[in-house]
């Protein structure tokens, strides 16, 4: 009698086509209801048992209660699922067992006997129902595995995944007794089959979401971080400088630069962001007259360029021979606009040490990075402004109160030149007298000589006094002269500077 049965299940667990030749004949199929209590017990439990698989959350705890329930309901010795690792290698990952057998779980099991012909149809639905193992003529060194493990019976169905790859293999044994296969039996572990596969599926998609969610919060933390960097600069400079130190730590490529545009066909490095390993460009002044000025108005309105080898980008000949002198292989470049949309330059990535494949994450990123680079630098600029405007401000406030001082100045000075004038006019009175006196002493050399003189004394000690007091206020007016002028010079000098 022929030991082996090969099922291929096509569309579903209800459709089989079996091959009988060279195996032994298959019974009629059943219907669960008809199938013995003590054989097979399903009837509400049925239905019980696939809603129980919609409530485990993870793959492993769904497998596990897969091979439970078959293990259960078929009351086999031993239910298995092999994950496949490679062609010749597999890992036990779920397991139910009647105590008293060799525990599998967690085994990777290099079977190097595997037929590697039999993977593309398991992958096609290939079921494998073995009654006696040592009549089925499988590969000697495969019947060793299943000896070290009792098994005398096994029946084998495969895990396919709904893009139909193949996951791995629900594997029964039996290992107390040879055991003949129902075919309403196999029908049903292709049928636990097909939902283990439904579930991994769901919980596949799910796993994927949560992680591109997580991924996506995690790129907004490191975005949010970056752009707070950004604009916590307080100088132009200082803008530019965060701009491209951050798009290097979130894209990990070699260079990152501002060039800013001048002209047409001209443009310089304004700031840079590098690895040690390449040589500083910062401050170069480019001048590319073969730079398709074209794309200014593209770039304006947020056009973002990504060349992954740049020698295949269908750039000019002259353009590629400019980035080839700084080392570039892939690159990636950005808008940086400012004062109402217009645009200041270009935020560039550089990738020089190997050919770099921009991925969409990372150039929406780069595009942000570009963006709030732009209103930091707007900011800046409006703050620095500002100050040159207060700063204005203030030296004309220095001034004024410079004018105020020095017309006080000014009005102090006039204080003792208009005393010093009236005392010019007492000297010239004085000068006055004298001369009269001196005229009559010299016309008249009587006894009155003698009083004359005694007068002339009088009147030379008075001008004594006067010419003393002409000297002081002489002196005043000198130095608070001095000082207005300096004053007034300072002031001079502030509204030269302004």
């Amino acid at each position: 009698m022929q030991l082996e049965q090969a099922i291929y299940c096509q569309t579903s667990s209800q459709y089989l086509n079996i091959n009988t030749d060279n195996f032994m004949t298959i019974q009629p199929s059943l219907s669960l209801s008809e199938i013995p209590a003590n054989s097979l017990q399903i009837d509400s439990v049925f239905t019980e048992i696939f809603k129980k698989l919609r409530t485990f959350k993870t793959q492993e705890d769904t497998l596990q209660a897969g091979v439970e329930i078959v293990y259960q309901v078929l009351k086999c010795d031993r239910a298995v699922v092999y994950s496949l690792q490679s062609d010749s290698y597999c890992k036990i990952v779920a397991e139910a067992i009647t105590p008293g057998y060799a525990e599998t779980l967690g085994t990777t099991i290099k079977d190097i006997c595997f037929e590697k012909g039999y993977l593309e149809k398991y992958r096609k639905g290939r079921v494998r129902a073995i009654t006696d193992i040592y009549k089925s003529g499988i590969h000697p060194c495969h019947l060793e595995n299943l000896e070290k493990i009792d098994v005398k019976s096994n029946l084998v169905v495969p895990i396919v995944r709904q893009d139909n790859s193949l996951y791995g293999l629900l594997v029964m044994h039996q290992c107390s007794r040879k055991r003949m296969w129902q075919q309403a039996e196999i029908e049903f572990v292709l049928q636990v089959a097909n939902w283990l596969v439904a579930q991994l599926s769901q919980q596949q998609t799910r796993l994927d979401l949560e992680s591109r969610l997580e991924n996506i919060q995690q790129t907004q933390k490191i975005i949010t971080a970056a752009v707070q960097k950004i604009h916590s600069a307080t100088t132009s400079s200082e803008a530019l400088q965060q701009g491209v130190d951050q798009a290097r730590k979130i894209l990990n490529c070699d260079r990152v630069v501002v060039y800013c545009l001048q002209d047409q066909s001209m443009g310089k490095i304004v700031s840079e962001a590098t690895v040690s390993a390449l040589a500083p460009i910062l401050g170069s002044v480019i001048k590319d007259p073969c730079f398709e000025f074209r794309y200014i108005d593209k770039y304006q309105q947020g056009r973002i360029s990504s060349f992954p080898n740049i020698y295949e980008a269908g750039m000019s000949d002259c353009y590629v021979e400019n980035l080839v002198k700084i080392g570039v292989r892939s690159n990636l470049v950005a808008p940086i606009n400012w004062d109402n949309g217009l645009i200041y330059g270009l935020l560039v990535a550089h990738q020089c040490f190997s050919f770099k494949d921009w991925q969409p994450e990372e150039i929406e990123q780069f595009k942000q990075i570009a963006f709030h680079t732009g209103l930091s630098l707007s900011k800046a600029k409006v703050k620095e402004q500002s100050q040159k405007i207060a700063a204005g401000l203030s030296r004309l406030d220095q001034i004024k109160d410079n004018i105020v001082t020095a017309k006080s100045k000014i009005q102090q000075i006039k204080q003792p030149i208009h005393y010093t004038s009236n005392i010019l006019v007492e000297i010239s009175n004085l000068n006055k007298l004298l001369e009269r006196e001196i005229n009559q002493i010299n016309q008249n050399s009587s006894a009155q000589t003698k009083k004359d003189t005694k007068l002339i004394q009088i009147i030379t000690k008075k001008l004594i006094l006067i010419t003393a007091k002409i000297r002081r206020s002489l002196i005043t007016v000198d130095s608070t002269g001095d000082e207005a002028n300096m004053i007034l010079d300072e002031a001079i000098a502030h509204l030269k500077r302004k």
